[in-house]
């Protein structure tokens, strides 16, 4: 089930973003198809990016994105509950 967020206006506003960009991805990472399909959020709505800016937002293809959102998992520890000794 999609998050709320991706209703609604969200649909539009991805629509516009990946005119916007050519349907090129903007990222370009190192298994990038280039035929975008996506909207990246530039910084992460997690680290207090916002939704619909589309200043925060960017078109990429979908091993791009993922990519970006592995990168983040990655980078949890950094704000979770427990600390390393």
């Amino acid at each position: 089930m999609a998050k709320p967020q991706y209703s609604g206006p969200w649909r539009k506003i991805r629509t516009a973003i990946l005119e916007r960009d050519g349907h090129l991805c903007q990222i370009r990472g190192p298994k990038c198809t280039t035929q975008a399909t996506a909207v990246d959020h530039i910084i992460p709505v997690a680290a207090g990016g916002p939704w619909f800016d589309p200043a925060n937002l960017r078109a990429c293809c979908v091993n791009c994105n993922n990519a970006r959102i592995t990168e983040h998992k990655n980078e949890a520890w950094r704000t979770g509950r427990t600390r390393i000794h």
